[in-house]
């Protein structure tokens, strides 16, 4: 299993409505992208090395379906406004081992 991972900030000019726009088409991928098995997302509520708002972890069984969610028209379009809507966007994917 692979997991995406993303922490960010909104810039302070996007309003609420706006965010909970974006929230609901990222909630909507995994109807649209087969390999997207499941999306998680809430406020940060603490952490160590730097402060973010915001987290996402989206769920993937290998590479091929990241790849195939990275590249597919969906994503592309909804990760551009959500990229302007930004400040600032860490991300980090990571295999599973069990």
């Amino acid at each position: 299993m692979i997991q995406h991972i993303m922490l960010w900030n909104y810039n302070s000019n996007v309003p609420p409505e706006e965010r909970t726009r974006l929230k609901a088409e990222f909630e909507r991928l995994p109807d649209l992208i087969g390999p997207l098995r499941g999306i998680q997302w809430g406020p940060v509520i603490g952490g160590r090395n730097q402060q973010f708002s915001h987290c996402f972890v989206m769920l993937f069984d290998d590479t091929a379906g990241l790849a195939e969610y990275a590249s597919h028209p969906e994503h592309l379009r909804v990760a551009a406004s959500f990229k302007a809507a930004c400040e600032v966007q860490v991300v980090v994917d990571f295999e599973v081992i069990t």
